[in-house]
């Protein structure tokens, strides 16, 4: 069974029934989050993001709140979609999973991958980065919050068995095109500022798309090929 399948049959509801206290505590102290302070910081003031493994959609309510923006997400767990709508009218919430987005291209000057690429299936990661990069606005920002490992590897999934947690440094699925610059790139421990453990450590990055500014003008003449 793929990853995707597992989350959004049970694994997802479970997930979010797991961590509801800490999604709760993390709500209460909003201002200390890193995607939302790495915002701030950058001063942008999105006017329509997407939050892709919203959760409950606490950080987008807090996202609507300083901003004002038009805010939408997509989380696998029906239950955490359901809460979250009940508790948030303000923001969109909808079931789904990264690799197939219901929004029209370019809707959104931010999208924000909220802590679920590693859980995500690696065969689906070409997908997923099309699918953000295609509801994406021109010169739109898209903000990854991660696991940031030394060098790609896997874990076992304690939660269920036959999933693992995929960790690497999840921005090189757009850096790879010069249409992607990073803006901020913040790392961190996943409990607190301690990095000695590679396994815990984890990255906020905020990059920018400008397909403008992405080739330059050719600094050869007289290629036959043009």
């Amino acid at each position: 069974m793929k990853q995707s399948e597992a989350f959004l049959r049970s694994e997802g509801d479970g997930f979010y029934r797991r961590n509801a206290a800490g999604l709760a505590r993390m709500e209460s102290y909003g201002s200390t989050d890193p995607v939302l302070r790495a915002l701030d910081s950058l001063g942008l003031r999105p006017k329509r993001a997407l939050e892709i493994g919203c959760s409950n959609g606490w950080r987008l309510k807090l996202l609507h709140a300083a901003s004002g923006a038009e805010c939408f997400g997509i989380d696998p767990s029906a239950e955490a979609v359901a809460s979250g709508t009940a508790a948030h009218p303000e923001v969109s919430l909808r079931v789904g999973t990264a690799e197939q987005l219901p929004f029209p291209t370019g809707h959104f000057d931010l999208v924000v991958f909220g802590f679920c690429l590693y859980l995500c299936d690696p065969q689906d990661l070409f997908r997923i980065a099309a699918e953000a990069d295609r509801v994406l606005a021109v010169s739109g920002y898209l903000a990854i919050l991660d696991f940031y490992p030394p060098l790609p590897y896997r874990n076992r999934y304690e939660h269920h068995a036959g999933l693992y947690s995929y960790k690497m440094d999840y921005s090189r699925m757009f850096l790879w095109s010069p249409v992607y610059t990073t803006v901020l790139h913040s790392v961190f421990g996943h409990s607190g500022p301690e990095l000695a453990n590679p396994d815990e450590r984890v990255s906020v990055s905020v990059l920018r798309s400008d397909l403008a500014r992405a080739f330059i003008d050719s600094p050869y003449s007289g290629s036959p090929l043009g």
